[in-house]
């Protein structure tokens, strides 16, 4: 049969087109119409049946398409650091297009992290990448952290490369989650359940942080069907600036005090002298840019916290090895404040996929009250944010009573953490312990202050 007629047929029935756009040979041929049929009733059966055909092709398509998609779906497990590596151009190909990944799932992030911590604890890669016909559709990028004393309580721990890190060395590796094609969504969490429950003598327990309400590992199990033990928590909330169209709709949006405040302080500081905002955009700018950020940190936070981040060694070496590869991509940035080619402010910034990320920040106490050069610096970034339509993210904090929220207007959004195990008592026994602790903890902090204030009034005592 010819395939112009073929064509013209699929024509004619989707755009309702004349009927005797369909030639005698298709009504003969195909649809089997004696030559002497009425021609009203000729028309009929020839829409009918032509409408019954695409139906039932269409049908025929996507069950074929579904079936396609679920059953030649292949998994690839990687625990070496050097097959980590060359995931690298696939894994980068595959972040470009997931929409909702962010910069703390791509490639970079994620292989400077193992890089640095992989000898912290007793680690282990675990990357789940899943492929259809040879292409790369999906990467679950975990860990599994067998280091104690956690492990006495939870066993082998399944966790987001880039978590799990001790305290004064925390990362903060945030808004984490699977990797996926668009389009393979479900069928990745699919994937990933299934794998992970026949190989669940591989692990014991899993615990996921700081996590989206539209993240794919929160719809892992969930199912009444499924025999994995699941726990899920409120978990802090990010503060985001979007949906402001201008800086002037965004200033508007301010608190009058804080309206007022930017004004004055911006006025003040032109005044006063050259106002400069310098960022890292070189190699070589990338270490003094550093340097100063760690300065101003400590400048910020003496004396009111009792650990300062930056003086942990592998934060550092972290974020050094980290800038040099995402500063060349202009995927990072430590911005600096100066008057007079004196610097004032700093803050260091993440950016990709139209949102800003505010890591973290400092500034010299010196200037401080006069300028408020840090709370200037934002504002001016947040404008610029805003003029190129990208959200201004301030990422986890624990409450939302924020500063955040007051000062710049930024609206809180839930996070969330999640913990399985496929043993129930597992989830009991963690549960317990943590409850244990907390009350060791309370007892501790408790006895701290009772011996701070005997040790106040004693000093007193001998003042007098």
């Amino acid at each position: 049969m010819n395939s112009e007629h073929v064509t013209n047929q699929k024509i004619s029935a989707r755009n309702g087109v004349s009927d005797s756009y369909v030639s005698d040979e298709i009504r003969s041929d195909i649809l089997d119409i004696p030559p002497k049929t009425d021609k009203k009733i000729s028309k009929y059966i020839i829409r009918k049946d032509i409408i019954k055909i695409f139906r039932e092709s269409s049908k025929l398509f996507e069950k074929q398409k579904n079936f396609d998609v679920l059953v030649e779906i292949n998994a690839d497990l990687i625990t070496t650091l050097e097959d980590f590596k060359l995931l690298k151009e696939q894994w980068d190909d595959l972040y470009t297009q997931c929409n909702s990944s962010t910069i703390f799932s791509s490639w970079d992030w994620m292989f400077t992290w193992w890089e640095v911590y992989k000898d912290q604890c007793h680690r282990q890669l675990y990357i789940l990448s899943f492929y259809q016909h040879g292409k790369l559709i999906g990467i679950a990028p975990f860990q599994i952290d067998k280091s104690y004393p956690q492990a006495f309580a939870q066993g082998k721990t399944l966790r987001f490369i880039g978590q799990g890190d001790s305290r004064n060395d925390r990362i903060i590796s945030q808004y984490l989650d699977f990797i996926a094609l668009p389009g393979f969504e479900k069928v990745l969490v699919k994937s990933v359940s299934e794998y992970l429950v026949q190989h669940k003598k591989e692990w014991d327990f899993a615990d996921f942080e700081y996590l989206l309400e539209d993240s794919m590992v929160l719809q892992c199990f969930t199912s009444s069907k499924s025999k994995m033990a699941r726990q899920k928590s409120e978990y802090g909330v990010r503060f985001v600036v979007q949906g402001v169209n201008n800086f002037e709709e965004f200033q508007s949006g301010l608190g009058n005090r804080w309206r007022k405040m930017f004004a004055k302080k911006n006025r003040l500081l032109n005044r006063d002298g050259l106002v400069t905002i310098d960022s890292t955009d070189t190699i070589k700018s990338i270490d003094s840019a550093f340097e100063q950020l760690s300065d101003m940190h400590h400048s910020r936070w003496k004396g009111k916290v009792d650990h300062c981040i930056f003086a942990s060694s592998l934060f550092n070496t972290f974020h050094k090895k980290l800038l040099k590869r995402l500063v060349p991509k202009r995927k990072a940035f430590i911005k600096t404040l100066s008057l007079n080619d004196e610097a004032l402010a700093s803050y260091y910034i993440f950016t990709d996929k139209g949102q800003v990320h505010y890591y973290q920040s400092g500034f010299y106490s010196k200037s401080a009250n006069k300028y408020s050069p840090l709370f200037v610096l934002v504002c001016k970034e947040i404008g610029a944010a805003v003029e190129k339509s990208q959200v201004f993210d301030f990422m986890y904090t624990d409450t939302t009573n924020s500063y955040k929220q007051s000062q710049y207007n930024a609206k809180a959004k839930k996070m969330y953490r999640l913990r399985w195990t496929p043993y129930p008592m597992r989830l009991f026994i963690f549960q317990c312990s943590k409850a244990i602790y907390v009350k060791i903890m309370d007892l501790y902090r408790c006895a701290i202050n009772e011996i701070k204030k005997v040790m106040s009034s004693k000093f007193l005592q001998k003042k007098r």
